[in-house]
């Protein structure tokens, strides 16, 4: 049977099953649309409470802390045994927060030098980030509510602002400390707050040391014991460095800053709950496929009345569903890219966008193979069960059936 012929026949079939032909693209459109949805949005965030809920930076650290007067040779050699542990990617000096008062005039509340912990990254709004390396820099909040004594008022101050402008601050010891605005960080991560001016670890450390220094009486807000955090490579591990670190000194977790069971229980929810809808659609396209191609059966007696074999029939069922099965397809996505721009972006930066779990929607070409795979996998194996149906019919019994 020459190709010419079954195409023309494929043409046929087409313009005589206009009905099934137009509720099966808004089937696969309106599928293809849901699932590339549901999968933009819960694979980022599975991804977002991974990385920046369950390995977040405050719980993948340890604390230890050594007296004023312990040397520094214990200091080293403690360090050095905690460095050789399993999992342990460094261990570093735990700069103290120095409360601090600016007095150029650009700000008036009270602040604190804070730092950027070592294996995270503060979130740059306006600017640029500096380097542990650099000296004399700092990063501001992004958006600064500063209390204003003199006149009672609170002032919204935009970090941007004060990017290229020299601060001078001055720490409870009277010790000015001079440093040039680089860059605006956000604060939606909870480790940082809205009154931290960040700094390189090496400046707060050096700045503490005058603190501890120059006084010469007590009462300060800082203490002269000296931290070390160690960072461990992967939330998973911490437990388990922890208690390896124990058989070496004491050391401790920080109190956790986010509530990783919540956003956890969420996930397993909307993952189970788009297993349901992948797992249903799945279903409802066999069944929707099936339907249509088993009732065919008078079409498929008038091509075997014909002499079409059933290799033949095959390729017209299948060549016809696959076509407008990729048309749909195609809609879907050009469909889902829209919805994804003007729809669900902007509802996701509505609700997270100023938070740490920051993310957005978008197509990934790997889901839409994997779609298509599915999509093929299923035609083929209804088109192929619908041959052999009607394979196992009488040829009389087919012709008559209406």
């Amino acid at each position: 049977m020459k190709n010419r012929n079954l195409n023309m026949l494929l043409k046929s079939s087409v313009a005589s099953n206009k009905l099934s032909t137009v509720l099966y693209c808004i089937f696969i459109i309106f599928s293809t649309v849901l699932i590339l949805i549901s999968v933009s949005i819960a694979f980022p965030l599975k991804a977002n409470i991974e990385e920046k809920i369950n390995n977040h930076i405050s719980n993948r650290e340890l604390v230890t802390e050594f007296k004023a007067d312990s040397s520094d040779e214990l200091i080293k050699q403690n360090i050095d045994e905690i460095k050789k542990l399993e999992h342990v990617e460094t261990v570093y000096r735990m700069p103290a927060l120095l409360g601090v008062t600016e007095t150029s005039g650009e700000l008036h509340d009270g602040y604190s030098f804070g730092f950027i912990h070592t294996g995270s990254e503060a979130v740059i709004t306006s600017g640029r980030a500096f380097d542990e390396s650099e000296t004399g820099v700092a990063l501001v909040p992004q958006n600064i509510r500063d209390f204003n004594p003199s006149d009672n008022r609170i002032y919204d101050i935009s970090g941007e602002s004060l990017i290229g402008k020299t601060l001078v601050f001055v720490d409870e010891c009277d010790n000015s400390h001079k440093v040039e605005v680089v860059g605006a960080y956000s604060t939606s991560d909870p480790l940082y707050s809205g009154a931290q001016i960040l700094i390189p670890q090496a400046d707060l450390n050096k700045y503490t040391d005058e603190v501890l220094k120059n006084a010469s009486s007590g009462g300060l807000s800082i203490s002269s014991d000296k931290s070390y955090i160690i960072l461990i490579d992967n939330a998973e591990n911490t437990e388990k460095v922890l208690d390896d670190v124990l058989f070496i000194r004491t050391a401790y977790r920080q109190p956790s800053l986010i509530d990783a069971d919540t956003y956890n229980t969420a996930l397993y929810i909307l993952l189970a709950m788009l297993a349901f809808f992948i797992v249903m659609v799945v279903l409802g396209f066999f069944i929707f496929v099936k339907n249509n191609v088993n009732g065919r059966t008078d079409e498929l007696a008038l091509y075997r009345s014909l002499g079409y074999k059933s290799k033949h029939i095959f390729y017209i069922l299948f060549s016809e569903h696959l076509l407008f099965g990729i048309l749909s397809l195609a809609f879907g996505v050009i469909i889902t890219i829209l919805l994804d721009i003007f729809v669900v972006n902007p509802y996701l930066e509505m609700l997270v966008g100023n938070t740490i779990m920051s993310m957005s929607a978008g197509v990934n070409p790997i889901e839409v193979c994997l779609i298509f795979l599915f999509f093929a996998a299923i035609l083929l194996v209804v088109c192929r069960k619908g041959v052999r149906r009607s394979e196992k019919i009488d040829l009389t019994v087919l012709l008559r059936e209406r």
